[in-house]
């Protein structure tokens, strides 16, 4: 077997393999034989049909099924002899398989660039002062918190007010006529200027429980739902019940109901932590996105398509989870596959490109991942999953960590040389 090595450019290469005719013979004539045994011909017993015949009827799949199984097995015997690591799959060239004759095929693949990292120390960064949480910001997690355990009362002896909850039964048409869940029966309703239709809320707002109404509202032109955009939309609505958010008091017992919170004070020190520490996080998050840019700025180089495509369809995968763990369904959306894709493409370019800059650094400076490395990775994943380690460990796998780890250590190594200033 000989192997050839082209230059395409920077991230493509071109490997020519060329086989023996000793070894494509041998690979038809095996082929045939094997063909032979299990192919019945009119006229003939299992495998006793002519040679000649079966070259007559099956030589097209033969010769398929031959190049398949020798591109198969010698295109990674010949990755291993150039030393070559690509990052694509292979778009592979064959040449004509005849008997006698040498076989020859060509891969055509991407891998990753050589980058002569440069530029990288000294850098002049202003970073973000991490500030302490202020009571403000406290007292507004409080009132979250408080909001997510309210629970719901009757209504009597008053009309719907914004902020309350609404059981209707509604039938509508948008242009004069009914549209995708214009009936609806039992419909639960937070009444407020987002939800539902524009200016749905402003009608209701004042009816009584058994209280019926017929309105119009207009729908503007830029409204998401385009099967309803730019139409006036008639409705007949029943108030069928009221009901309106009953807060519970901020008091220690509901600290202690939270979980492991001694009092009141606890919930609230425990809270202006967590601010604090996400002021930390989003403060480094800010730096290093600094530090992406100075990087790229200053080492410029062509990225393979094949990762950028990779990491476009792991931040569509990853924001498809996070939707569904919030109830929406991404095809749902307005926009298509093609176009969420051309939405990431040019962030997750930036992604590789800052990536590959740090995985050069970490290598030119000879950065390496030890097991506490690993460990404070896992704890730090788990953290974050509100996870065990254990459970995490199980499933991601140390190699996964890797890239991930030496990226940061290159970061901080980065950090640790610049030059810095307080904003």
């Amino acid at each position: 077997m000989k192997v050839d090595v082209a230059h395409v450019n920077d991230i493509e290469k071109r490997v020519t393999v060329v086989l023996p005719p000793e070894l494509v013979t041998s690979e038809i004539d095996k082929a045939y034989l094997d063909l032979k045994k299990t192919i019945r011909l009119k006229g003939f017993r299992a495998g006793k049909a002519p040679m000649a015949l079966l070259e007559r009827y099956f030589k097209a799949q033969v010769e398929e099924d031959v190049i398949s199984k020798i591109v198969k097995e010698t295109y990674p015997q010949a990755l291993g002899e150039t030393k070559i690591l690509p990052i694509s799959q292979p778009k592979i060239e064959n040449g004509v398989l005849e008997k006698d004759k040498e076989f020859s095929y060509t891969a055509v693949f991407e891998i990753k660039p050589e980058i002569k990292v440069q530029g990288y120390e000294g850098l002049e960064l202003e970073q973000q002062k991490a500030e302490e949480a202020q009571e403000s910001e406290v007292e507004k997690e409080l009132e979250a918190l408080q909001n997510n355990y309210a629970t719901l009362k009757d209504v009597d002896g008053r009309g719907i007010q914004k902020g309350d909850y609404a059981l209707l039964d509604f039938e509508s048409t948008a242009d004069g006529k009914p549209y995708s869940g214009s009936k609806q029966k039992d419909f639960f309703l937070e009444i407020s200027d987002k939800s539902y239709l524009p200016g749905f809320a402003d009608q209701v707002v004042g009816l009584n429980k058994d209280e019926a109404k017929s309105f119009t509202i207009a729908i503007p032109a830029d409204f998401p739902g385009k099967d309803l955009a730019g139409k006036t939309i008639a409705c007949n609505a029943v108030v069928k019940g009221i009901k309106e958010k009953a807060l519970p008091n901020l008091d220690d017992e509901f600290a202690r109901d939270l979980g492991e919170y001694e009092g009141i004070d606890d919930l609230k020190k425990k809270l202006g932590d967590e601010i604090t520490e996400r002021k930390k996080m989003q403060a480094a998050a800010a730096l290093k996105e600094k530090i992406y840019d100075a990087l790229i700025a200053k080492n410029p180089f062509e990225v393979p398509k094949t990762l950028i495509e990779m990491q476009t369809r792991n931040m569509i995968r990853e924001t498809q989870q996070m939707l569904a763990a919030q109830g929406i369904d991404i095809k749902k959306l307005s926009q298509n596959p093609g176009q969420l894709f051309e939405r990431y493409k040019e962030t997750a370019e930036r992604q590789v490109r800052a990536a590959l800059i740090l995985d050069a650094i970490a290598q030119k400076e000879g950065l390496k991942v030890d097991d506490a490395d690993f460990e404070k990775e896992y704890h730090d994943i788990a953290k974050q999953a509100g996870q065990t380690i254990e459970a995490v460990k199980a499933q991601i796998e140390r190699e996964m960590l890797q890239p991930q780890i030496l990226e940061k250590k290159a970061a901080d190594f980065i950090i640790a040389k610049a030059k810095l200033s307080d904003k």
